[in-house]
């Protein structure tokens, strides 16, 4: 028999409530539980014609240059939410975003009434913009580069005041770049690149008896890029909301634009990469960078770039092929899916890629899992923000070409709820025991040297490093002796490192008879790496040169292992040989290079095709030299060789010169072949006088046998007149729907256009590549180039002023600097016309304001023919293209 129990009152209140919670519990979940998805989105749409992944939404907000305002590079926020811009030749504007708060249903932009823009670097903290200035040396700000306070002084939102916290010798697209806030909201980190000198009179963590570390004398840029820049390349700088104290942390860099912390505090940059370098040994793609404390990345000009294997150097996290970085952003606050809220929002301006990098912890470092993001073409991607409402709002623009402001949201159905970011568990020892060693580069604690060289052969690389750079900054007297008696072999190699950089001669002989002691035989690939680096450093840095028994020591432990290591060590090897002079060398590296011609291996370093298609400026060279791929273990050798003087025969010499010849009909960089040319002419300063003409001659007809550019030319019928761009734009625009695209490439070779610029891997290389202008440029672009070469000149293809002692004055591009004079490139037209200067004559030497392309080229061009060439330039040399339609 069951019984039926009567409920109270209380009881049947308890069941209702019970029943409400379980709909509300069920409810909420249904309303807050989108789907989880752990990695990146594959699937990817096309919006507003740019691709992006599924889910996302793209608006563009804002066009600068439709109301006058140039072409914005850099982006920072206030506490209201309201942006802050800057054009990269112009003022800053505050930009006010629609919103409920505001009522506004459009972007609001207001131009600030100060004296101050050219800002690459802004950044907003306690009612205070922070903007970093990267002015020419003439502009119409009368501004100079430098580190600038902006201030409301009397509380009205305008501000009134600028102050000037520390000028720059800086400018251009390798002068002061940006600026972020540390994670304790306790001082500003600065990225500067390296065409900017670092003060003397600032602190340092890095040891500041940097050099260029190259055994083998460095080849120079033959375009002159660079050539004038020593040790130690891009740097970043930590300072104080006032600018008064300073301390250079990371220096090495190439030309880094922005910096960004995660969320374990770790500072993170996206280094750029030398285009004019691809196919050689001492390329290096564009990168993540770790920039733990005095780290030293290892630029330096020319061939000299440090291996990213050399010990005293760090590697980037993950390297990206080719591009031009620009704006790096964390991902926190975002609400995108919870995989893109932790990472890092890496932008490529050439390529229009924004690519996303996951960070894993490893070690004391990362490892990073990078992904295409968005794209598009054109999409030139300068910096962006998290905004207040979650949403990603970037820029587009640089070098005055069209500027817009994007906003991107997140649409779908995955969860999308902000997360709070916490530091991560993995890692976390080790990256405080590398900050425990941190804390040693910049005070002296001679009690703590036996921490610091214990930790010299710590697994982890970023702990090693850190761990000698500490050192280095500790009296060299105190650690000096452990070289000789620590028997771990990577604590001696280390040691020895630190030495090479600190020590004295007699030090650097004792490390050196130290590190002979070691069998090689006994040690790691790892080791072996560190072992030649450390040699080649104590050589490099000793004041004279090392004895010769000491020499003879070098090579004879070092030939038997000659070419029967890995490629990399074989690369080292040969290298420290032929220094030496080791003439056994020859014939069994020549014959390695005569029949080691396999480069497929050697391509994962560069872009696949479907991005290559996305940049005029740098896209056609590297599909064509992923087709017709040089070997650059041969070309290491044939650099390497080109030092040896002694041991060679006729036949040896034939061998070796031939090599050049197969080697110049490979593809490359814009510089492949004159780098490879530059290395010819050293190893024939070795040969005899009366027989360099004959060697010469065995590579002569090498060149990729370009046809005669003005065969076949036709004149233009004329008549010409001085063109305006408005008389440009209106005669293309009437004659674009007959424009012959034939008798534009005719007038593209009779404006003599193709001796400086190529299009679809024909024409000189002395100006920018132009396959695909048209897809970045508008008309109005293109005519405003054309007309007023002068108004814009790209740091790379700008010419020197040398004013000498008789009162001429010389104006070219530096090829080649030697102890006493500087041949200079004079001919836009014909690189190869160089003249010599003396430094003894020079006075002054400043950049030119002027661009070495002339102004007037078409001016021999009635309306049609100028009709004509415009849309064969806007086709990209692609009959097939009819977008000039």
């Amino acid at each position: 028999m069951r019984h039926h129990h009567k409920k109270t009152n209380t009881q049947h209140l308890v069941l209702k409530l019970f029943k409400v919670s379980v709909v509300i519990m069920v409810l909420g979940v249904t309303l807050s539980c989108k789907e989880e998805f752990s990695g990146p989105i594959t699937e990817h749409i096309t919006m507003n014609d740019i691709n992006i992944p599924e889910g996302f939404k793209i608006e563009k907000l804002y066009s600068p240059g439709a109301h006058g305002q140039g072409s914005w590079v850099s982006v920072t926020k206030d506490d209201k939410g309201r942006l802050y811009a800057s054009d990269q030749f112009g003022t800053i504007y505050r930009v006010t975003l629609p919103g409920a708060e505001n009522k506004l249903d459009s972007v609001v932009v207001k131009q600030i009434d100060i004296k101050l823009g050219m800002a690459q670097g802004l950044l907003w903290h306690e009612n205070t913009l922070y903007a970093l200035v990267n002015a020419s040396s003439e502009n119409d700000l009368d501004i100079q580069s430098g580190f600038y306070k902006i201030t409301d002084a009397n509380n009205d939102d305008e501000f009134d005041t600028v102050t000037t916290l520390r000028l720059f010798n800086g400018w251009g697209e390798h002068g002061p770049h940006n600026i972020t806030l540390a994670p304790d909201g306790q001082s500003l980190f600065m990225v500067l690149g390296n065409h900017t000198d670092i003060p003397e009179d600032i602190g340092s963590v890095v040891p500041k008896n940097w050099g260029e570390d190259n055994l083998l004398p460095v080849i120079k840029d033959p375009s002159g890029h660079a050539n004038d820049v020593k040790a130690p390349g891009g740097w970043v700088v930590k300072t104080d909301f006032d600018g008064k104290d300073w301390t250079l942390l990371n220096v090495g860099l190439r030309n880094t634009y922005d910096i960004a912390f995660n969320p374990d505090g770790e500072l993170f940059g996206f280094d750029s990469d030398m285009e004019y370098d691809m196919g050689m040994p001492w390329y290096r793609p564009i990168r993540l960078c770790h920039l733990t404390s005095g780290g030293d990345f290892g630029w330096r000009t020319g061939t000299g770039k440090f291996d990213a294997e050399f010990p005293d150097n760090l590697p980037g996290v993950a390297n990206l092929g080719q591009g031009s970085p620009t704006g790096l952003l964390e991902g926190e606050g975002l609400k995108f899916p919870e995989y893109y809220q932790h990472g890092f929002y890496l932008f490529d301006w050439s390529y229009g890629t924004m690519y996303f990098a996951s960070l894993t912890p490893q070690g004391s470092s990362y490892t990073a899992e990078v992904t295409e993001f968005i794209s598009g073409v054109p999409l030139p991607l300068t910096n962006g923000i998290v905004g207040n409402d979650g949403a990603m709002y970037f820029l587009t623009g640089g070098r005055r070409l069209e500027s817009a402001l994007y906003k991107l949201t997140y649409t779908g159905e995955l969860n999308n709820e902000v997360r709070t970011p916490t530091p991560n568990e993995l890692g976390k020892n080790e990256r405080n025991l590398r900050k425990e060693i941190e804390s040693y580069q910049s005070i002296k604690s001679p009690e703590q040297i036996d921490f610091l060289v214990e930790n010299l052969d710590h697994w982890d690389r970023y702990i090693r490093f850190s761990s000698r750079v500490a050192l280095e900054n500790q009296d060299v007297a105190i650690w000096k002796h452990y070289v000789a008696k620590d028997e771990s072999v990577l604590r001696k190699i280390a040691l020895a490192i630190a030495i090479a950089h600190q020590g004295e001669d007699n030090d650097r002989v004792e490390a050196l008879k130290a590190l002979m002691q070691l069998d090689w035989t006994d040690l790691t690939s790892m080791e072996k790496i560190d072992f030649l680096r450390a040699l080649e450093l104590l050589i490099i840095r000793n004041d004279e040169n090392i004895d010769t028994s000491l020499q003879r020591a070098i090579t004879t432990k070092l030939l038997p292992h000659h070419l029967k290591e890995s490629e990399y060590l074989n690369k080292e090897i040969t290298k420290l040989l032929s220094y030496l002079d080791a003439s056994e060398i020859l014939e069994p590296t020549i014959h390695k290079m005569e029949m080691d011609t396999i480069t497929s291996n050697l391509k994962s370093m560069y872009l696949s095709g479907d991005i290559t298609k996305r940049s005029d400026q740098y896209g056609k060279d590297v599909e064509n030299m992923l087709n017709n791929m040089p070997n650059q273990q041969n070309i290491s050798y044939a650099k390497s060789l080109s030092e040896v003087k002694s041991g060679w025969t006729k036949a040896l010499r034939e061998r070796y010169f031939r090599w050049y010849n197969r080697a110049l009909k490979k593809s490359g960089g814009k510089q492949y072949a004159n780098f490879i040319k530059a290395i010819q002419r050293k190893a024939l300063e070795n040969v005899p006088d009366e027989e360099r003409a004959y060697f010469e001659s065995l590579s002569s007809e090498s060149m990729n046998q370009q046809a005669d550019l003005m065969k076949d030319l036709r004149m233009p019928d004329g008549p010409g007149k001085n063109y305006t761009v408005a008389m440009v734009e209106k005669a293309f625009n009437e004659n674009k729907k007959d424009a012959n695209f034939a008798n534009g490439a005719n007038f593209y070779r009779a404006s003599m256009c193709v001796l400086c610029h190529s299009i679809k891997g024909v024409g000189g290389n002395s100006g920018p590549e132009l396959t695909q202008i048209g897809t970045r440029f508008s008309v109005k672009d293109i005519a405003e180039a054309i007309v007023n070469p002068s108004e814009t000149v790209s740091d790379r293809y700008r010419n020197t002023v040398y004013h000498l002692n008789n009162g001429n004055a010389i104006s070219g591009r530096a090829v080649e600097e030697r102890d006493d004079v500087v041949i200079v490139s004079i001919n836009p037209f014909s690189p190869d016309i160089t003249t010599t200067i003396k430094k003894s004559d020079i006075i002054k030497v400043e950049e030119s304001s002027q661009s070495a392309m002339p102004a007037g080229l078409i001016n021999s061009l009635n309306e049609k023919e100028l009709s004509d060439l415009i849309a064969f330039l806007i086709a990209g040399g692609d009959g097939n293209n009819k977008i000039y339609d």
